[in-house]
């Protein structure tokens, strides 16, 4: 046994992770279901045997497991021209693609002249959603590009939007 396995297989005892030799597979299937990229291994604790769920499944089928997806309307913008000093809002819009509500945990810009909002209610497969960003472009003369990080229970987890924006000096 090597040491990362003992590494493992002691955290799963620690976590309180057990199976019975006769609800393997089925715990193996819950536990497929409900982890995410952030997760390495999973050891059973009655046999040892550490199993890697999500390198176990091809692409197709982890999409197909996927609680949802997000889909934007667009991901690239151009917002023109602004005098420096001005703030400059747009709204992206995505819809909820999955078959599951859509949760965004964190929305992020790429410094501190850009932020968004969000709502934090799920929203409903189907349904539709936005996130508001704020550009201040105080200080910022030139050309800008700036990006927002979304992080929500998709796949993939993290999506990326972006902006461009010239700044003229006052």
């Amino acid at each position: 046994m090597n040491i990362k396995l003992i590494a493992i297989t002691f955290v799963a005892i620690s976590a309180g992770i057990s199976c019975r030799q006769d609800e393997k597979l089925s715990k193996k299937e819950k536990l497929i279901e409900s982890l995410t990229d952030e997760k390495d291994a999973i050891v059973d604790t009655a046999t040892g045997e550490a199993f890697y769920p999500l390198k176990e499944l091809d692409l197709s089928e982890r999409d197909k497991k996927a609680k949802t997806r997000i889909t934007y309307t667009k991901t690239e913008v151009d917002l023109g021209t602004v005098t420096e000093g001005e703030k400059v809002k747009h709204t992206f819009e995505f819809k909820n693609t999955g078959n599951a509500p859509l949760i965004i945990y964190s929305a992020y810009g790429s410094c501190g002249c850009t932020v968004p909002k969000f709502s934090r209610e799920p929203i409903a497969p189907g349904a539709k959603g936005q996130i508001n960003v704020e550009f201040d472009s105080e200080g910022r003369s030139g050309a800008n590009t700036k990006t927002v990080t979304v992080n929500a229970n998709t796949v993939p987890a993290a999506t990326t939007l972006t902006f461009t924006v010239q700044v003229k000096p006052k």
